[in-house]
């Protein structure tokens, strides 16, 4: 009798074992779900903060003037005022380059 006992403990505790096993195991895919989930929304944020910049760019290049024109009106502003030209056309990008990084770098988990 005792043998049987002994068999049926040892099978109860690898059972647990095993449930222990498997608990772990979900937990660790929900999370890699979850951060895939987030990283993925971290490089669309990123993208889209790129093109907002990239579209920023444009939009004052194209509508300062008619093709070398627009050129020469934007030299003509920075030597003109050069804080307020850097100010005004560098720096939305660059923060909006910054705030993608941001996204990306805090959604990805690391």
């Amino acid at each position: 009798m005792t043998s049987d006992s002994d068999k049926l403990e040892e099978a109860l505790q690898e059972n647990l074992k095993l449930r222990r096993e498997l608990a772990t195991n979900v937990t660790k895919a929900e999370a890699a779900s979850q951060r895939g989930v987030a990283y993925r929304f971290g490089w669309v944020l990123y993208w889209i903060c790129l093109a907002l910049a990239v579209a920023w760019v444009v939009v004052l290049f194209s509508g300062s003037g008619e093709g070398s024109q627009a050129v020469q009106f934007l030299l003509k502003k920075l030597r003109e005022e050069p804080l307020s030209f850097g100010l005004f056309f560098g720096l939305p990008p660059l923060i909006l380059y910054g705030l993608g990084r941001a996204f990306r770098y805090v959604l990805s988990g690391k």
